[in-house]
């Protein structure tokens, strides 16, 4: 058992100790932060705190309220009332007002302002007004009245069987499954791709035949197994804390992240179906990397374990309409197809228990065939130096 241990420890820290494993971890969080920076510099270009005018002829704004706050990144914009249309005029004209607006005497009735600039004026400036002018027609109304309409609609969507829904400010949350999902695929693709390289150089070098004279073909396929699914769960790891800081962090400045909530029940389901999905294609790559003589035709093989891994993606308008159709419950329970219809499904709709159930016992029933075809692929390859080993020529042996 100690020999287990040190083929997992010498399999994980070969790969995870390298510059170029280190790199790829830190590439993803790297362009994510990068792109919140470009974001956030976006905003911050776009809202111009250059102050905006207006001529009140209404009596709306003789006493106005204090214009709503604003969030970080964009920039507050003050409001500055104009005695007559000439100084408005004088003040755009020398850049002390980036737009100024009229209000004619019958704006209670019409609901119309005339806007005047020289160049037109950003986005973000034009909307502060708007809820300035807002915020003081509402300036009489009882505050829970006033609140309601300054917060708009609320859309809630609601599956066909009811048994979930999700408002906007939500949305985000079936987005989660989706991010989830896609950071498997690419740990596991890193991870495996690692594991099949190395069997495959082992095999050539011949490393294999001067380590299974003190370690067996077993526990030596097992831990390289174990190795890679820590390098994969390694790689999850950084970038879920990474993930998690952003939503701490930016909770208080994005609006939309704050409706994100994670339940216990959907990450319990996602690890359990997840572990032994990574542990079987973990031993499929193995295997494959047993039979081949080159890297490079081992992943033409790998190809037929992970195209349909991407299949759910795919159809993910399938499950948008209908996520418990045949065709949906069908891919739960294929092995390959389970990790990301499930992580897609649970966004769209509460699943049955008995199809987690069947799903997982599948998975690591999968799993365990997995590995042990691994180690059987591995004794019947690892002394043909330079000779492919046919996938026939395997299940005609094990018949023997």
């Amino acid at each position: 058992m100690t020999k287990f241990w040190q083929v997992t420890w010498h399999e994980y820290s070969r790969h995870v100790f390298r510059r170029r494993f280190i790199f790829a971890v830190l590439s993803v969080p790297f362009f994510i932060a990068l792109t919140i920076l470009i974001v956030i510099l976006v905003i911050w270009m776009q809202s111009d705190p250059t102050p905006v005018g207006y001529v009140d002829h209404s009596g709306l704004l003789v006493n106005p309220i204090s214009q709503p706050s604003v969030k970080f990144p964009e920039r507050f914009v003050p409001m500055q009332a104009c005695g007559d249309e000439a100084k408005a005029k004088a003040d755009l004209e020398a850049g002390k007002l980036q737009v100024y607006y009229i209000i004619p005497s019958d704006f209670l009735q019409s609901g119309q302002v005339d806007q005047v600039f020289v160049n037109e004026p950003k986005g973000f400036a034009v909307e502060q007004f708007n809820e300035f002018l807002i915020a003081n027609l509402l300036a009489n109304q009882p505050t829970d009245i006033a609140n309601r309409i300054l917060n708009g609609n609320q859309l809630i969507v609601k599956s066909v069987d009811k048994s979930r829904e999700v408002s906007m400010e939500g949305i985000v949350n079936i987005l989660l499954p989706f991010i989830a999902g896609i950071l498997f695929i690419v740990a596991m693709s890193t991870s495996s791709g690692y594991l099949l390289q190395a069997v495959v150089e082992e095999k050539e070098n011949r490393t294999m035949e001067i380590m299974v004279t003190s370690v067996s073909p077993g526990q030596l396929m097992s831990g390289k197994i174990l190795g890679d699914i820590g390098v994969g769960i390694t790689q999850l790891v950084v970038w879920g804390l990474f993930i998690a800081l952003v939503l701490v962090l930016g909770k208080p400045y994005f609006s939309f992240l704050s409706g994100i909530t994670i339940p216990i029940s959907t990450i319990l389901i996602l690890i359990a179906v997840m572990v032994p999905a990574f542990i079987m294609i973990s031993g499929l790559m193995a295997a494959v990397g047993a039979t081949v003589t080159e890297a490079s035709e081992g992943q033409q093989i790998m190809a037929l374990f992970t195209i349909p891994i991407w299949i759910p993606y795919i159809l993910v308008s399938v499950f948008i309409q209908n996520p418990n159709s045949p065709l949906a419950i069908a891919m739960t329970l294929f092995p390959l197809t389970a990790p990301m219809t499930i992580a897609m499904r649970i966004g769209f709709t509460s699943l049955p228990t008995w199809q987690i159930i069947a799903s997982l016992v599948i998975l690591v029933l999968s799993a365990i065939g997995a590995v042990w075809l691994a180690g059987r692929v591995f004794r019947l390859g690892m002394l043909r130096y330079g000779q492919r080993l046919r996938w026939n020529e395997i299940f005609r042996r094990q018949r023997v």
